[in-house]
């Protein structure tokens, strides 16, 4: 690890289109594989304005360049693993390429986690392309749960995502629980769409629905 790497709240001198114009450079690699950043195409405004007045971004930097960054932003949600509450999401990290491998984004990872401590948050938050194998493996690695899967949007092309969660104060659910809310949000969504990624009928929409509003895994 190279010692001059920082690990920092955003300066003022870092602007949100320097933190856009690295995000798109950091996910080159993955876009070249067919994995998307549903948000990387952001203007510089709407990442800023996208994690609230409680959100901090995490940058990197060598010197005076920004090779990385990691936000938090805060959100309410009303899925199973969040019961409703203010929890810390997870977004808009990423490193450049020809940084990867020095242990950058595990520095950043740790910082976030920390900082969100801080802030006062227990649970964190993510999600990735679910063809991310590299990325849900480090977050597995980190303490976290895998606990959706579910069918994302870009534009007019879509992807599986899924949702990892790692509670800071203790996890409340067994793994078991768990396991079984993964798969049965698998199941549904594999149920709702067909290999083309559309809905297969209003018919099996409709069962789709009246079963997840019984069990509230999406």
């Amino acid at each position: 690890m190279a010692p001059e790497i920082k690990i920092i709240e955003k300066p003022n001198w870092v602007s949100w289109d320097d933190i856009r114009q690295c995000l798109i450079d950091a996910h080159s690699v993955n876009r070249a594989m067919g994995i998307n950043m549903t948000h990387y195409q952001w203007p510089a405004n709407r990442i800023r304005e996208s994690l609230g007045k409680n959100g901090f971004m995490l940058v990197a930097l060598d010197g005076r360049k920004l090779v990385g960054t990691a936000g938090i932003g805060e959100k309410y949600g009303r899925n199973w693993y969040v019961r409703g509450r203010c929890y810390a999401y997870m977004c808009f990290a990423g490193v450049l390429p020809q940084y990867s491998g020095k242990g950058i984004f595990k520095m950043l990872e740790i910082k976030r986690e920390e900082l969100a401590k801080q802030y006062g948050y227990d649970i964190l938050v993510g999600d990735t392309h679910a063809n991310n194998k590299h990325r849900l493996d480090m977050a597995l690695n980190n303490g976290f749960r895998l606990v959706r899967y579910f069918r994302a949007t870009n534009g007019d092309h879509y992807h599986y995502s899924v949702v990892y969660v790692k509670w800071l104060s203790g996890c409340p659910y067994s793994d078991k629980q768990i396991n079984r809310y993964y798969r049965l949000s698998w199941l549904l969504v594999r149920l709702k769409y067909n290999k083309r990624g559309e809905e297969r009928s209003r018919i099996t929409t409709a069962i789709c629905r009246r079963l997840n509003n019984r069990l509230k895994v999406l």
